[in-house]
């Protein structure tokens, strides 16, 4: 399946270059996401259909597990970008911004570069996508150490583009614990973005 996602981002690149231009850009946003709402509503179709997964999670160990999961998410993207700022030299604060984002590129690059600087955002949108194009590749490695690992590399994404291949490499149980984690992340990178936007 990585050889396959990455032979059609090589492709999509290509016919992108060639054949394609800006003016396409609201077809292909259009495109994107009904393929994004289609796979996110199989996957759902899928934790549904095993009730007793749903019913297995409601009890106090497995909330404790679906809180706890986003927070070390969380703690391990800010604090991967505080290393960050030390390697490249770049300003602490636009560093962790930029790893606020916690993998949602598509809405941290605008509010950044609307409110603070496109270049910050320009950065976010390249590090959190390439975030999440690498999550494809790591998330079968991780599943060999532990199962719940393969939530960390996608962020956010792990409850729309990241949860199919989670479930793949995992079970649907892993999967309703992968969806939780992305949407309780897509409800904070909003927050994190507001209090440590410079200026706000």
């Amino acid at each position: 399946m990585v050889y396959a996602i990455f032979t059609f981002i090589a492709l999509g690149i290509a016919g992108g270059y060639f054949f394609l231009g800006l003016e396409h850009k609201d077809l292909l946003d259009e495109i994107l996401m009904s393929a994004l709402y289609f796979m996110v509503f199989v996957a759902g179709i899928e934790i549904g259909g095993n009730r007793h997964i749903i019913k297995k999670i409601c009890n106090p160990q497995s909330i404790l597990l679906a809180v706890a999961i986003p927070t070390a998410v969380t703690i391990g993207s800010l604090g991967g970008a505080a290393l960050s700022a030390f390697v490249t030299g770049m300003e602490m604060r636009d560093a962790l911004l930029v790893g606020s984002a916690l993998g949602w590129y598509s809405l941290s690059s605008v509010v950044i570069s609307t409110l603070y600087s496109v270049e910050i955002g320009t950065i976010a949108f390249l590090a959190n996508m390439l975030r999440e194009v690498l999550a494809f590749l790591a998330i079968p490695l991780l599943v060999k150490i532990n199962k719940f690992l393969a939530l960390a590399p996608s962020g956010a994404a792990t409850m729309d583009s990241g949860l199919p291949v989670v479930i793949k490499y995992t079970n649907i149980h892993v999967g309703l614990f992968a969806f939780i984690n992305g949407l309780l992340l897509t409800l904070l990178v909003p927050v994190l973005l507001s209090v440590l936007m410079p200026g706000q």
